[in-house]
C-alpha cells in the first residue's frame, strides 16, 4: 500500500509539470501580443468589436483589465475568462454600464453550453461544478473544494495577509473518464493533455480535470452521497493523485482569484508551485482526502533530499527556466516545495510582506531576473544562495518516512 500511495502522488507531480510548461507557453504568446509595455486600466465595462483578417468579426464586453500601449486590450468577460484584443484588430471600443454578476446558475449554464453533452451542474457557496460522473463524485469534490477555500482564506489571514472574498462562484469541470476530457483538454494544452490529469488555466479560469481512479465511470450513475463516493474513491491505489492534483489546482485557482497573485501578472513559477505544492499533500485516513495544510508533502521531500540541487534556489528565483526544462522540472518542483515550507515555518513575516509585494504586480507587466532577485534580498535581507544552508538545516529536522 505505501508504495502504491507514493506511486500515485508522483503521477500527480508530473502531471503538473506538464500543465506548467504549457501555461509558460501560453503567457510567453500573451506578453508577445502586448508587446510587455502595458499600463494599469481603470476598472471600466467596454465593448470590443475586433474583425480578423478573414473578415469576420466579433464582439466582446466585459472589464478592461490592461491597455497595451499599442492599443491591445485585455477584458475579462462576465464569464471570467480574459480575452486578449490586438490593437491592429480592434475596429470599434465603447465604454458601457458594468453587467450585473452573474447567478451561479447562470454562469453554470453558459459553461455547460460550451461542454459536450451529458453534464450537470452543481453550485455550491464557492463554486460552480459542471460533471457526468455520479452526483456523489461531484458533492465529495464540492465538499473537498469548500473545506479548501476555507483552510485557504483562514491560513493567510494567520499570515498577516487576509485575502479579498472571490468575487463569483469558481468554475470546475469534471470528466468521468480520460477519453472525453483529453479530447476537450487537447483544446486548451494541445497534446499535452495525453499527460496530464487536471489542470487550471489562467485564461478561461478554470479547473478541468477527470475522475483518474477510474471507480466513478463504473457505477451506475446513481450514487448521490458524497461519503459512500468518497469511499469507494479513496480505497483506490490513485487516491493520492486525485486529491493531490484537485487540491494543487483548486490552490492555483484560489491563489490568482483571492488576491494572493493576479492572473497572467509576471507572478515567480517557485513561488505559485511551491504554495500549490505545500498546500496538496494528501491524507487518505480522512473522509474527503486532505485535511492539513502545510503536512509533509514525501515525494518532494524524499526527491530534494536525493537531488539537492546548489544554485538551483538562486536560478529559479531569477528565472522560471528549470521549470521549463523536463530534466530539471521535478527536482525544480521539490526546491520550490522546500522553500516555500521553510518560509512559513520560519520566517513567515518576511514570506507575507513578499507575497503582498508579488501581489501588486499587475497582469501582463514586464519583469526580469533583476527585479526578481531585488525583491527577493528586500524581503528576507539575503540572497537565494545564503538561504541555502538555512534551508538544509531545516529539511533535516522533519521526521523520515514512516
Amino acid at each position: 500500500m505505501a508504495n502504491s500511495h507514493r506511486s500515485a502522488e508522483t503521477v500527480g507531480m508530473k502531471a503538473t509539470n506538464f500543465q506548467l510548461v504549457q501555461m509558460l507557453r501560453w503567457s510567453a504568446c500573451l506578453w508577445a501580443v502586448c508587446q510587455l509595455a502595458t499600463v494599469a486600466a481603470e476598472p471600466t465595462a467596454v465593448q470590443v468589436v475586433t474583425a480578423a483578417l478573414d473578415g469576420s468579426r466579433q464582439a466582446v464586453a466585459g472589464r478592461l483589465v490592461v491597455e497595451a500601449r499599442d492599443g491591445s486590450l485585455l477584458v475579462e468577460t462576465a464569464t471570467q475568462q480574459l480575452e486578449i484584443l490586438a490593437g491592429n484588430e480592434i475596429i470599434s471600443r465603447t465604454t458601457c454600464p458594468p453587467a450585473e454578476p452573474l447567478s451561479p446558475r447562470e454562469l453554470g449554464r453558459l459553461t455547460l453550453a460550451e461542454l459536450p453533452a451529458g453534464f450537470s451542474l452543481l453550485t455550491t457557496r464557492h463554486y460552480v461544478i459542471c460533471y457526468d460522473t455520479s452526483l456523489g463524485y461531484a458533492r465529495w469534490s464540492a465538499a473537498l473544494l469548500e473545506q479548501l477555500h476555507q483552510g485557504f482564506h483562514a491560513y493567510f489571514s494567520r499570515l498577516g495577509l487576509p485575502l479579498k472574498p472571490v468575487e463569483q462562484p469558481l468554475i470546475v469541470v469534471i470528466f468521468s473518464d480520460r477519453r472525453a476530457y483529453e479530447a476537450a483538454a487537447a483544446q486548451e494544452v494541445g497534446a499535452a493533455s495525453h499527460s496530464i490529469v487536471g489542470y487550471y488555466n489562467q485564461l478561461t479560469n478554470r479547473i478541468t480535470t477527470f475522475d483518474i481512479t477510474g471507480l466513478d465511470s463504473l457505477q451506475d450513475g446513481r450514487t448521490t452521497s458524497a461519503g459512500r463516493a468518497g469511499l469507494a474513491l479513496l480505497s483506490s491505489p490513485k487516491a493520492a493523485g486525485l486529491v493531490a492534483t484537485l487540491v494543487h489546482e483548486a490552490t492555483h485557482q484560489l491563489a490568482f482569484n483571492a488576491g494572493l497573485h493576479r492572473r497572467l501578472a509576471p507572478v515567480p513559477v517557485w513561488v505559485s508551485e511551491g504554495i500549490a505544492t505545500y498546500f496538496e499533500t494528501p491524507e487518505l485516513t480522512t473522509t474527503r482526502g486532505w485535511r492539513t495544510i502545510g503536512g509533509i508533502n514525501r515525494p518532494r521531500l524524499d526527491l530534494i533530499r536525493q537531488q539537492f540541487t546548489p544554485g538551483l534556489l538562486d536560478r529559479i528565483v531569477a528565472s522560471d527556466e528549470p521549470f521549463r526544462n523536463p530534466d530539471q522540472a521535478l527536482v525544480a518542483y521539490a526546491h520550490a516545495w522546500a522553500t516555500i515550507s521553510y518560509l512559513v515555518k520560519l520566517r513567515r513575516h518576511e514570506f507575507g510582506d513578499y507575497l503582498a509585494k508579488l501581489a501588486e504586480k499587475p497582469p501582463l507587466a514586464a519583469d526580469s531576473a533583476e527585479r526578481r532577485q531585488h525583491d527577493f534580498q528586500a524581503a528576507f535581507g539575503c540572497s537565494p544562495n545564503d538561504l541555502e544552508q538555512p534551508l538544509l538545516r531545516y529539511l533535516a529536522t522533519l521526521p523520515p518516512r514512516d
